[in-house]
């Protein structure tokens, strides 16, 4: 049986994901200062996106204070009521199509970042946003576009010169459709990269699902796209309209944050890389090694992560105090660090550096007897 109300519903969503979205995003601003001590592109449009979510959940907050989410029946007695929810779920509409486009356009300059640099990925992923961006101010053109006045569309007394209603349900359906496979697209994207990395299977489906959480808001879309042809098809309108805006909101927070939690794996891995590095250097190391190399994997002591904008560098670093565990002698340690620099100078988002240690013992010369000595 349907709920008499889904008003209380409408809101719960609205601030518990914008509550949700907030802490997120903000834990990404925390790791973008931290670690890389500026922000880009990528955050910048994530938090416009942010914003746009905050205005979707302000408008559906008037609408519901108005009558969304009640039966039509109930409000037939209040016209206004019914001409006013209409008007907020209307106006709603800039937000709930470019609140997840802006958050899609987010995740794709974020891969961009991280990608090798190849020039038809680039293509590939300029061409998802360019074409984002195209459909989703085309359709808010057309849905803004569609009567004259635009307060013909929730006061019927005005007479306005509307387009058929089918116009903007087709609208819908395209966007609807076009994002849910944009949202595909971008959650497989990155599977094609880390499967192809040397590392342990599990590491990269960690990866990829990480990356690929977008497919949670791909299933909000697909239902809201779907849920688009009652708005046409029934005469309950405004429990209808409710009914959707829970769908498009879902969507548009979990677009949010799927394209900022690949930004906290910093978070994740710090306890764990404070206490011990990453695979890649062997085992049976001592607790000297282990030290050193923590030390060393960020030279600028600002966590586990080195900042990729550094150039190539070979650093040669004399441990002539250190005593290796053998006969009392005295020996000479160099520790020959190499940093292998990508072909890029951003790298974000817990995506460690691995740094080769070369350690070459050897007995000191005579002259370097006599200072020892």
């Amino acid at each position: 049986m349907a709920a008499n109300d889904l008003g209380p519903a409408v809101i719960a969503v609205a601030w518990t994901f914008a509550a949700l979205a907030t802490a997120v995003v903000g834990a990404r601003i925390y790791v973008r200062v931290r670690f890389l001590r500026t922000l880009k592109i990528d955050d910048y449009i994530i938090l416009l996106t942010l914003l746009l979510g905050f205005g979707n959940s302000i408008f559906l907050t008037m609408a519901v204070d108005w009558g969304l989410g009640q039966h039509l029946s109930v409000l037939q007695a209040e016209p206004a009521r019914i001409m006013y929810t209409v008007k907020w779920v209307y106006l709603c509409e800039f937000f709930s199509i470019m609140c997840p486009g802006f958050g899609r356009i987010s995740f794709a300059f974020l891969l961009l970042s991280i990608i090798p640099p190849t020039t038809g990925r680039k293509v590939f992923l300029w061409s998802v946003i360019g074409a984002q961006f195209v459909v989703d101010v085309g359709t808010v053109i057309i849905s803004f576009a569609q009567c004259r006045p635009i307060e013909g569309y929730w006061d019927k007394s005005l007479n306005a010169d509307c387009w058929p209603p089918h116009i903007q349900q087709y609208t819908g359906f395209f966007q609807g459709s076009f994002c849910s496979l944009v949202d595909l697209v971008l959650a497989l994207f990155p599977v094609t990269l880390f499967w192809s990395l040397r590392m342990e299977w599990k590491q990269k489906a960690a990866l990829s699902a990480l990356m690929g959480l977008g497919v949670f808001a791909m299933i909000a879309s697909i239902v809201k796209t779907v849920g688009l042809r009652a708005l046409t098809e029934t005469e309950d309108l405004t429990y209808a309209m409710a009914d959707l805006a829970i769908w498009w909101t879902l969507e548009a927070y979990l677009v949010l944050i799927a394209a900022s939690m690949p930004t906290l794996r910093p978070i994740f891995k710090r306890g764990r890389n404070h206490t011990h590095d990453a695979s890649g250097y062997g085992t049976g190391q001592s607790g000297w090694s282990q030290s050193k190399r923590a030390k060393m994997t960020n030279p600028d002591g600002a966590g586990p992560f080195m900042t990729l904008s550094q150039p190539s560098s070979r650093e040669e670093i004399d441990l002539a105090d250190w005593e290796p565990p053998t006969e009392n002698s005295t020996y000479r340690v160099n520790a020959a660090v190499e940093y292998e620099e990508p072909e890029r100078d951003n790298a974000t988002d817990g995506i460690r550096r691995d740094v080769t240690v070369t350690v070459v013992y050897g007995k000191p010369s005579p002259s370097e007897e006599k200072l020892t000595g």
